[in-house]
């Protein structure tokens, strides 16, 4: 029995069988394939049905609403929605006189027009997609960094030998959640300096953890972009202290828009999830898979 329709991963066994189209205009649809008595079953299907689908861009969401619509068309009434990502999901507020609040006057609108039963994001950025999406539910990003906790140090006292650092004051609260839940005894707060006009001159950490020898410090974020800031935290960690500590990157949603090769110079590891595309795992990358296991879970890809 089909669970759900599946955009990422169509090969999903919970997910129903389904077609997509490009016309030569650029616009998409999706149809939904009888086969296997396919419809009659999910007509049937008392639960809800939930639509998996990454939410990069506006041809994701035109996707998202293909599929919701053709759903309702063959008379499914529960149908709910799982972005890990929200597009936008920085862009939380109106940055400058004459822009927009893309989240809560483009976005949001949008989603709420399809009467979603729930609409589930990952590790949201903040929250403002919580206020501005109808039937919201935000999952924690403790799934992930359990992972990857085990995939750094699985032995006993672990939690005594990493230290968690907070890229900002801004990620304090969940960098705070994560040490209360993990135990985790040592943490650091990083600062962007900057001057008059604004421009980052340079990063500092505040605290500190004795001596460092065999510690692993974990920075803990929701988004990666380009990765300057973790990376300038890396290197003054490995300036501050003599012995060079791991450094391990533990990020929700990599974005990764520069790539790696800077990254990987000055950070030992990185931890993520698919929730915007797939990479290629290696040594020092690792990405789990958050669209066919259960919202929220991961597994090694």
């Amino acid at each position: 029995m089909a669970e759900t329709l599946n955009l990422v991963h169509p090969e999903d066994p919970l997910s129903c069988k389904y077609e997509i189209s490009k016309f030569p205009d650029g616009q998409q649809t999706l149809k939904i394939i009888n086969e296997g008595h396919n419809i009659s079953s999910l007509k049937a299907y008392s639960q809800a049905i939930t639509i998996k689908s990454r939410l990069n861009n506006f041809k994701d969401l035109e996707l998202i609403i293909c599929a919701n619509q053709c759903l309702k068309e063959i008379g499914v009434e529960r149908v709910r929605l799982y972005i890990p990502y929200c597009t936008g999901g920085r862009s939380d507020r109106k940055f400058e006189e004459g822009g927009i609040n893309y989240i809560k006057t483009v976005i949001a609108p949008i989603i709420n027009s399809q009467n979603f039963e729930k609409v589930t994001v990952l590790d949201p950025h903040s929250d403002v997609l919580e206020a501005c999406i109808n039937n919201f539910e935000s999952i924690n990003n403790y799934n992930l960094v359990i992972k990857s906790l085990i995939n750094i140090d699985n032995k006993d006292g672990a939690e005594d030998r990493m230290v968690l650092v907070s890229p900002d004051a801004g990620a304090l609260k969940k960098v705070f959640k994560i040490q209360q839940n993990f135990g985790i005894k040592n943490i650091l707060i990083g600062s962007k300096n900057r001057d008059l006009k604004g421009n980052i001159t340079h990063t500092s950490i505040d605290g500190e953890v004795g001596d460092a020898k065999g510690k692993t410090f974990l920075i803990v974020d929701d988004i990666c972009d380009g990765g300057r800031t973790f990376i300038e935290l890396a290197k003054v960690i490995k300036e501050q202290y003599q012995n060079k500590p791991k450094v391990v990157l533990i990020v929700t949603h990599g974005i990764f828009s520069k790539g790696f090769d800077t990254i990987f110079e000055h950070i030992d590891e990185v931890y993520t999830t698919n929730s915007i595309k797939e990479f290629e795992s290696n040594d020092k990358l690792n990405q789990y898979d958050i669209f066919t296991v259960g919202k929220g879970h991961c597994r090694k890809r």
